[in-house]
């Protein structure tokens, strides 16, 4: 059994958006055959399969900002069982980056970042961030806007620019 894990692009990730499978549990992949598409803040690209096998087990979901790390999917061999660490270690993943990025740094208990990360700050992809930055709109406006519940998307961006114009 292989995971295949949010890979660590460039020095300075440490999250990135799963935008879509382009794969699904039970397809059979052939080594560096296109598994899904990743978006992080300098890139968009499709992440390659390690080696040859099937899809036993998908675990990112499309549309979420995943750390690196995190088991996005488990290639093995028809039938094989996929371990139950796989989903505990992804658990653990999660519970310490999101522990990392909303953690109080001393000196900045002040700061609008901070604050907003304590707050329960709205998840959106790299790709979003960067949009709504250029716009200079806030994501949290974006998100009440189009009553979205999960990561705003640079898709999300633009229909609220389209909305605000009209």
């Amino acid at each position: 059994m292989t995971p295949v894990e949010m890979p660590k692009a460039n020095e300075n990730l440490t999250e990135a958006t799963l935008e879509n499978w382009l794969v699904k549990e039970g397809d059979a992949v052939a080594k560096d055959q296109p598994l899904c598409t990743i978006i992080t803040d300098k890139a968009t690209f499709e992440l390659p399969a390690p080696e040859a096998g099937t899809v036993r087990k998908v675990f990112g979901e499309q549309r979420s900002v995943l750390p690196v790390g995190y088991i996005l999917c488990a290639l093995g061999n028809p039938g094989e069982a996929v371990p139950a660490e796989y989903a505990e270690r992804n658990a653990r993943t999660l519970e310490t980056h999101r522990g990392a990025v909303t953690a109080v740094k001393p000196g900045n208990a002040g700061s609008d970042a901070v604050q907003g990360a304590a707050a329960g700050r709205v998840r959106a992809t790299p790709a979003a961030r960067r949009a709504a930055k250029e716009a200079g709109v806030e994501l949290e406006a974006i998100a009440a806007a189009l009553n979205l519940t999960g990561p705003v998307n640079e898709k999300d961006v633009q229909t609220y620019l389209e909305s605000r114009k009209s």
